[in-house]
Parts: C-alpha cells; sequence; structure tokens
C-alpha cells in the first residue's frame, strides 16, 4: 500500500497520431418513409421458406390480401380491401411492373425464391410509390448482401403431380462490389385428382387434363458502392408456358388453349448521398409478351408490351423538423398486338413532392401532392395526407390516420380493344380514409407481441367495368361507383428461450365492398356485395423451432365468394392448412435444409374459382444446400 508507480490514462503518441475521416451511415427505415400509414414487411427469414412456391402462395399465407386464382399454376392475381386486381401495384425495387395492356401481373409466375425481401403498403400508403394503386402496393426487392457469408445456393425440389424444380444463387465479391446471380426451373404437370360435384347428379372423382405449366427464370445483379454512392444494375428474365384447362363443365379440349408469357426487365439505379441530402435516379427497361392460342376457336392472339420508365428523387432534411423530398416519373408504354388498330403509344408523366414534418417527439404530420401528365392531358392532382401519434412516452404505442385522393387511368384494353375499347373512357378517382392502432410490448426478454387495427374505408368513382353492348360484343364504360368499408386485425406474438423459438401471427379481416351507382335497370342490387370479393378472412401462422429442427403449421380461411351481382349464387367457404417440417444442419463451410411440405393438409375440396378445382393433399419435398465463405 506504501509502494506506488505512475499512470497515464491517456498517452499522446505524438507523431504517431494518424487521422482518420469520419463514417457516416444513413439510410432509410420503413417506419421513417411511411409514418402514418400501415404497412406490412415480410423479411428474407419468412421469403426463404418459400424458395420453392410461387409469390402468390406467399402473399396468401402471411397476409390478408386475398389472392383469386384458377388453380394450380393457373392465372393468380390480388386483390386489397375490396379493389380489383388493376388497384393493386406491382412493383420491383419502386419499378411498375403491371401490365399496361390489362394493368395487373401474374403472380403464380413469380418464383418467391428470386425476392429478398417484401413490402406491403396499404391504401394511401402506396402513392409515395406510384399512382393508381387504390388497394395498395406489393414491393418485390432484390438487394446486396454485403455482409452475407453464403456464396452458394442450391435448392432442388420435387413434389406431387409431377413437380420438378430448382434454385440456383451465387454471390461474389467484396465490401465495394457485389455480383449476385439467381436462375429457376420449373415443370408442373398438375394432373391431380379433383371432386367434381357440378357435372352430375352424384359427386365423382376425375383426373385434371391439359394443366401442363413449364417455367424457367434468370437474373443478374450488379451493386459497387464508395463512401458517398450506390450504382446497381439488374436484369431479370422470365418465361412460362402453360395449357390452360377448361372449367370442369365443359368437355375437355384438345389440341388445349395454351399460353406463353415472357418478360425481360432491366434497371439501372445511383443513389447518392451527402450528408442531409439523399438523390435517387433509376432507368428501366420492360418488355412483356404474352401469346394465346386457341386452335379449335382459330384464335391466335400477340401482344408485346414495352415500356421505358425514368424516376428520379431528391430528399432533404432542412432541419430537425421538415423533411421534403420531390421526384418525378415518366413511363412510355408503346403496344403491338394484333387485337389493336395499329400501334398505341402512350406517355405518363408525373411528379410529386412530400413534406414530412415531426412536429413533437409524439406527433408527425405528412403530406404528398402529385400532379399526372397523360400525353398532352393535364390531369386533376391527387395528395394523401397522414398523421402519427404516439400518445404515451416511452411505449411503443401508434395511432395512424390517413386521408387520400388516389386517381387510376384507363389500361390500353379498356381503351383500344377491338371491338369494344372505348377510348372516350375517364380516369377512375377516389377516396381513401384509414384509422390504425398499433402497439408493441416487450414482455421480457424472451416474449415480444404486437398487434394492430385498422379501420377503412374506399370510395371509388367512375369504376370502369365491360358489360354487353349494342351489338354482339362487350364494351367498356364508367357505369359503377364502389364502396368498400372494413376491419383489420392482427397479432404477432414472438417467444425465445434458449434453443427454442416460437412464432405466432393471426389476423382477422372484415370487408363489406358494394356497388352504388344505380339506375331504373338494377335497383335490385343495391347494397349487395361484389363478385369473388370475401366477407371474412382469416389465417394463422405457428413456427416452432427447437435446435436443428422446426415446424411451420399455416391456416387460410376464406368466407363464402358470390358469383352473381344479385347474390344469389356462391361459393362455399373454405380452410385450407398446410405443414413445413425440416431440419437444418450447419459446418464451418457448409448447410444444408431439408425441408418437407404438406400442402391443403386435411384434403379438402374447394374452388377459388367457380368451375376451376383446387388440389387436394400434395406433398413437396426441398433440399437447401449453401456454401460458405
Amino acid at each position: 500500500m506504501l509502494l506506488s508507480m505512475p499512470l497515464h490514462g491517456q498517452i499522446s503518441p505524438g507523431h504517431n497520431t494518424i487521422l482518420i475521416k469520419e463514417v457516416e451511415i444513413l439510410g432509410k427505415t420503413i417506419s421513417q418513409d411511411n409514418k402514418g400509414y400501415k404497412t406490412l414487411h415480410i423479411d428474407s427469414s419468412m421469403v426463404g421458406d418459400y424458395s420453392q412456391r410461387t409469390l402468390a402462395d406467399l402473399i396468401a399465407e402471411n397476409s390478408l390480401i386475398y389472392i383469386k386464382t384458377y388453380g394450380s399454376d393457373g392465372l393468380a392475381t390480388s386483390s386489397f380491401r375490396g379493389t380489383g386486381p388493376a388497384h393493386t401495384q406491382i412493383t420491383w425495387n419502386n419499378i411498375n411492373l403491371n401490365n399496361p395492356m390489362i394493368g395487373q401481373s401474374d403472380l403464380s409466375i413469380v418464383p418467391a425464391g428470386f425476392l429478398d425481401d417484401i413490402y406491403i403498403y396499404y391504401g394511401s400508403g402506396s402513392m409515395s410509390i406510384n399512382s393508381g394503386g387504390s388497394g395498395g402496393v406489393i414491393d418485390l426487392e432484390t438487394k446486396p448482401a454485403w455482409n452475407g457469408q453464403n456464396v452458394l445456393t442450391l435448392n432442388p425440389g420435387t413434389g406431387s403431380f409431377g413437380r420438378h424444380s430448382g434454385l440456383l444463387k451465387v454471390k461474389a465479391g467484396n465490401a465495394g462490389f457485389q455480383s449476385v446471380t439467381k436462375a429457376f426451373c420449373k415443370n408442373s404437370e398438375n394432373n391431380f385428382r379433383y371432386l367434381n360435384s357440378v357435372s352430375g347428379q352424384v359427386p365423382y372423382y376425375e383426373t385434371r387434363k391439359n394443366n401442363e405449366a413449364r417455367q424457367i427464370g434468370f437474373i443478374q445483379e450488379l451493386y459497387y458502392r464508395n463512401l458517398k454512392s450506390t450504382f446497381s444494375a439488374r436484369l431479370w428474365y422470365q418465361s412460362a408456358s402453360r395449357n390452360l384447362p377448361v372449367p370442369i363443365t365443359s368437355p375437355t379440349m384438345n389440341p388445349p388453349e395454351k399460353q406463353h408469357d415472357e418478360s425481360l426487365r432491366a434497371m439501372f439505379t445511383y443513389d447518392y448521398l451527402r450528408g442531409l441530402t439523399d438523390l435517387n435516379f433509376t432507368a428501366a427497361f420492360i418488355s412483356d409478351k404474352l401469346d394465346y392460342t386457341n386452335t379449335l376457336a382459330s384464335v391466335n392472339s400477340d401482344n408485346l408490351s414495352r415500356r421505358i420508365i425514368l424516376k428520379g428523387e431528391i430528399e432533404r432534411r432542412i432541419n430537425s423538423v421538415l423533411k421534403v423530398e420531390f421526384a418525378f416519373n415518366n413511363e412510355l408504354n408503346i403496344v403491338n398486338t394484333n387485337n389493336y388498330e395499329g400501334i398505341k403509344v402512350r406517355n405518363l408523366a408525373s411528379a410529386y413532392t412530400i413534406a414530412e414534418a415531426d412536429i413533437d417527439s409524439w406527433l408527425v404530420a405528412k403530406l404528398l401532392v402529385r400532379e399526372m401528365l397523360q400525353d398532352t392531358r393535364l390531369l386533376s392532382p391527387d395528395f394523401s395526407v397522414s398523421s402519427e401519434i404516439k400518445p404515451f412516452q416511452g411505449k411503443y404505442y401508434f395511432i395512424k390516420v390517413s386521408f387520400s385522393k388516389n386517381s387510376k387511368i384507363p389500361t390500353l384494353n379498356d381503351m383500344y380493344w377491338s371491338p369494344g375499347g372505348n377510348p372516350e373512357l375517364e380516369n377512375e378517382n377516389g377516396y381513401s380514409s384509414e384509422v390504425t392502432w398499433e402497439m408493441t410490448n416487450t414482455i421480457s426478454k424472451s416474449l415480444r407481441i404486437k398487434n394492430d387495427l385498422t379501420f377503412f374505408r374506399n370510395h371509388l368513382y367512375n369504376m370502369i367495368q365491360w358489360h354487353p353492348g349494342d351489338f354482339s360484343y362487350w364494351v367498356a364504360d364508367n357505369i359503377s361507383t364502389l364502396t368498400s368499408t372494413g376491419l383489420e386485425s392482427s397479432v404477432d406474438i414472438n417467444f425465445t428461450a434458449s434453443v427454442f423459438r416460437l412464432r405466432l401471427n393471426a389476423g382477422y379481416s372484415y370487408t363489406r365492398a358494394t356497388n352504388e351507382e344505380l339506375n331504373a335497370d338494377n335497383l335490385i342490387l343495391s347494397g349487395k356485395q361484389l363478385v369473388y370479393i370475401p366477407v371474412n378472412q382469416i389465417n394463422a401462422l405457428l413456427r416452432l423451432s427447437l435446435r436443428q429442427f422446426y415446424s411451420t403449421i399455416t391456416t387460410r380461411y376464406t368466407g363464402r365468394r358470390f358469383l352473381t351481382a344479385d347474390n344469389s349464387q356462391y361459393l362455399p367457404q373454405y380452410s385450407v392448412s398446410n405443414l413445413n417440417l425440416g431440419l437444418k444442419l450447419n459446418t464451418q463451410c457448409t448447410s444444408w435444409d431439408i425441408g418437407f411440405i404438406i400442402e391443403n393438409l386435411f384434403n379438402a375440396n374447394y374452388q377459388n374459382i367457380a368451375y376451376y378445382p383446387m388440389p387436394r393433399r400434395s406433398y413437396l419435398v426441398s433440399i437447401v444446400f449453401q456454401l460458405k465463405k
């Protein structure tokens, strides 16, 4: 205790000091960019469980969005909150993928294994990405994993009804450059047995015929970054050839109807981040080809659409309270089809500005104003206002309120299809409002519970519908008004204890969608539910994992869907469950994931679309091999 020695808390190294420049780590988060709106994020861990399945399967089992499908590998489209497929925008890294001829995308030919993240923006929240998505936007993201360790992924799969598929991912690069290559192929016979209960007095089993599907896809991504900027180049090629089976009430066609889809998508993006300013520029080229043949009816429909898209955004934080964003988007559509009278060209330009104010620690307000130019015609502006309130300090409780006016231009088929197209169609427009109460509670280090409740209302005017005309063909007109109201509620429970993990996600939606535009001929339709819009939906997902073992069970309940405008005919409600069992094995350089999936676990007989049966119980085996650095 009597002895001591000199100690120095800080010793200056003098001339050996090396001064390095500071590193700024800046980025966007969903909670910042979409304050005041309901948003759902399906992250890469969930997407990975669907590497052998389609985007339609993933969305149906992990959200309350209704997916309408014509059967295994058949056309699949989405419906948000009582709106139609054309009111859902499908985007790829914020670039619109909807075909300008039909205004929608087929989710059944998008491999979920190609995607890294999915963001779903409900209602007004879609307007910061694109216009026309009165229902919402499903944004598909492909992005680099700068800190990822997996350099090679092989994922073969085989299953019931002649299904064989394979997914390949190759990643290479370093902290400044990344190359990602993905390839996918799939063959399905889809010759499943189903119960035919409509073609005779006594139900009997049949085998689905002329239902084969072949699909290939390829994505190449290149990324380069430095301290202030990031450059990316993406190329996505996809091809799908399908036989189209007839409704079970019709005799089998020989030769069958056939459809071939082929898409080429190229995208270049430049991000520049300096201080409080973020600059983004994107250029994209999209080519969609759809060929349909019906030899017996002597129909050969060839359709080719090309799009050139330029998009620029600049975001600037003015001070600690105010942030502003300015954006410009131009989309040139060129369509060549034997169903139009000549080549049709349309240019859509839009500009919008967003102002977001952090008024206080408990209050955020946001305003968006968008102006569109259709060829040489200036449209009435759209807008969206929202607010997010945090009523209790220290609690992750939020009240989100929004109100918006949104517009949707007619599709090119609505305007120019021969016969029946109407070039004089007016734009659809409408108002949407919603209120969301969201809570996140961390009960303990092991238990977290998140739940939300949303009330919404949509009122859309000048709805475009095809109806029988004065001659022997249908025509397109602005003849209806859609009103949809309802609620959505969900709960997400995560529990972790040592080597055991549990996740329970469940949701319920109530949607009342009616046609309010009446005339003397259809007064009886007042207040009737729109066709193929279920009033009630429930879904639930339970995932358990113990060390290297895991299992997931999903259940979807879909209420009755009416088939006629007067609600006199309907498809009965149904419930479908899927079970996924798996084993993960890891070594220092490799990992294995062996999965066994049972779809339609309880062997339900059901139809999503009238007279198009869905498969009964089926099986899928998947093996994921990964090679690490």
